[in-house]
């Protein structure tokens, strides 16, 4: 018998919610199984499409385990899916890094990643950047959400050193970046498979609800 917990909530509009949060627990387990399944220190160098190309194919294939939970049957995850909006079709539309969806409900639960990698030309301002943070917060990406993430692929120094820096970063563009007032950068412990997640929330005027972003720093070095 399925109990509560095993039921994801209908659509965006239920987060907050018990079922929201059992949605995006489980959305960062399948992150935190598909990083467990990589050796970090084979992507040192790596580009970030390489990186999450393994990432993805590595929680495809815990998805497609006989021995994996019983909730896992209702997600996908998705490599850069385009985006639909009635500015951009055919090859001219934007892509996402990755989706995850479970498909319990209807709508279908979704939440969208963009990833950067964070390393030796790849700094804290490409991730609070135009093609960082920026796609979520201008509503490139998440446009309709009111939960998205991020994840920094840590290739040099360790995930407690760039979150300084993202926090130190984010406090300094708290207007630019529309920080609310409750939501600084903070720890935000998920699930004990990701070490380093935090959370940040933003103000979008002009573009949709506001959002919550939860940041995961995977270490790849």
């Amino acid at each position: 018998m399925r109990g509560k917990s095993d039921y994801q909530p209908a659509g965006a509009s239920a987060n907050g919610s018990s079922y929201a949060q059992v949605f995006v627990k489980r959305v960062h387990q399948l992150l935190g199984q598909g990083y467990a399944a990589m050796t970090p220190s084979d992507f040192t160098f790596s580009e970030e499409e390489h990186i999450t190309g393994k990432l993805v194919k590595a929680i495809d294939a815990f998805l497609d385990d006989a021995k994996a939970p019983r909730w896992t049957r209702s997600f996908n995850i998705h490599e850069d899916p385009p985006i639909h909006d009635d500015k951009r079709t055919g090859k001219r539309r934007l892509r996402l890094d990755i989706r995850i969806d479970s498909s319990q409900t209807s709508p279908r639960s979704r939440m969208r990643f963009e990833a950067k990698r964070l390393g030796p030309n790849h700094s804290v301002g490409v991730y609070l950047g135009v093609d960082g943070i920026q796609c979520i917060l201008d509503g490139r990406y998440a446009r309709k959400d009111n939960i998205a993430g991020m994840i920094g692929y840590v290739q040099k120094d360790t995930p407690d050193d760039w979150a300084k820096k993202i926090e130190k970063a984010m406090g300094k563009k708290t207007a630019k970046l529309r920080v609310t007032g409750s939501g600084q950068w903070a720890p935000q412990q998920i699930t004990p498979e990701l070490a380093w997640t935090y959370r940040s929330i933003h103000d979008r005027p002009g573009v949709g609800p506001t959002i919550e972003i939860l940041h995961t720093l995977l270490l790849f070095n």
